[in-house]
């Protein structure tokens, strides 16, 4: 397949069409655009991930949306209700942070009722929302202690319960499991994914974490220099990069620097040639190449596949379930795979003679530059 211009862009939203739109947001630090005409629509009941590296304007798109920051140029809605210049504690959001941001001279309960003690909610009704509330984050019986008194993970759900507490309309969560360690993190994004459908919260989530990314997400915004370079679901980004940064970002990859040729190939810079999937094709542009690690499959007894080549084993990373191969092609370019145990030959070892290979289905072209 060709590289096209992603067909899940983002075009002009409309205000109203979503929980929350943005529309040609722009914010500049000088020359410096951290945003740079942010079009996008967040359906309501959806969870959106923000993701891009440090510097992609990830924070800055977060801050705009809660009103930290006011865009230089563009509007935020939610719904049909133009917030873009409403202060913080006027635009219906809950916000979970990474540091937790819970007072430390309050006990849990006392922080869970804040937002509504800021909303003149009667005291009847603060307590039973704040009995439920702690009841659903599994809170139950700790509303009596102070932050410091609690876990890591404990804190997380407080800061979560607190920001769900006043029934937002919707749920910001700036890189909340940063803090803690991979168990209790795993653990955490799973009780938030439950929260947010079981509640029908609209969330957006921001991180750099491309695997929390993909376990989380209805559909990912994936950010660089200011902009949303491709929005789609966690399966269309990772199978359908739109180009190199994409690719390179989302997953691990073996990327190259190819040029289509008119027999349906692509030629590598030295010249090896790899068969491509059928359909249309851009004759003689330059792509990227782009083969997933899981996508090569060893080939034994007389196996064939449209693309096949002999090499070698030069490294060999056991990851568990599955293990990681280093190989080094007899054309001269080197493939990362990545086997299940149970199917990888477990007796290869460096310096082992294979040969590998992948259907042209396997293969897709982003664009390169």
């Amino acid at each position: 397949m060709a590289p096209t211009a992603d067909p899940n862009r983002p075009t002009k939203p409309t205000a109203g069409e979503g929980d929350l739109t943005l529309a040609g947001v722009v914010r500049r630090f000088g020359s410096v655009a951290a945003l740079a005409g942010i079009d996008l629509t967040v359906r309501k009941g959806e969870l959106l991930t923000i993701l891009g590296p440090s510097g992609s304007g990830k924070t800055t798109l977060l801050k705009v949306i809660a009103g930290f920051e006011s865009p230089d140029e563009g509007e935020v809605y939610l719904g049909a209700r133009k917030v873009t210049s409403a202060p913080p504690a006027k635009r219906d959001i809950g916000m979970v942070f990474q540091n937790y941001a819970l007072f430390p001279h309050m006990t849990v309960a006392e922080n869970i009722a804040f937002p509504l003690q800021m909303r003149k909610i009667a005291q009847a009704d603060r307590a039973r929302r704040i009995d439920d509330v702690l009841r659903l984050v599994d809170l139950s019986g700790l509303g009596e202690r102070l932050p410091r008194q609690l876990s890591g993970g404990q804190q997380q759900r407080a800061a979560l319960a607190r920001a769900i507490v006043f029934g937002p309309r919707l749920l910001l969560l700036d890189e909340p499991f940063g803090a803690l360690d991979r168990k209790l993190r795993e653990q955490m994004q799973l009780e938030v994914r439950r929260l947010q459908r079981q509640l029908g919260l609209t969330a957006l989530f921001v991180t750099h974490d491309q695997e929390e990314a993909l376990i989380l997400s209805d559909r990912i915004a994936v950010m660089d220099q200011g902009r949303i370079v491709q929005l789609g679901t966690p399966q269309e980004i990772y199978r359908l990069p739109v180009n190199r940064f994409v690719a390179g970002f989302i997953g691990e990859s073996n990327l190259f620097r190819a040029r289509v040729t008119d027999r349906g190939e692509a030629a590598l810079e030295n010249d090896i040639r790899f068969r491509l999937p059928e359909g249309p094709r851009p004759d003689g542009a330059e792509v990227g190449l782009l083969l997933r690690p899981e996508r090569p499959r060893l080939l034994v007894n007389g196996e064939r596949a449209d693309n096949m080549f002999a090499g070698t084993v030069v490294e060999v990373i056991y990851l568990g379930e599955t293990i990681k191969y280093r190989l080094r092609l007899d054309p001269g370019v080197e493939l990362v795979v990545r086997w299940p145990f149970r199917e990888a030959s477990q007796s290869l070892r460096i310096g082992d003679r294979i040969t590998v290979g992948w259907d042209r289905s396997d293969i897709n072209l982003v664009a390169w530059s």
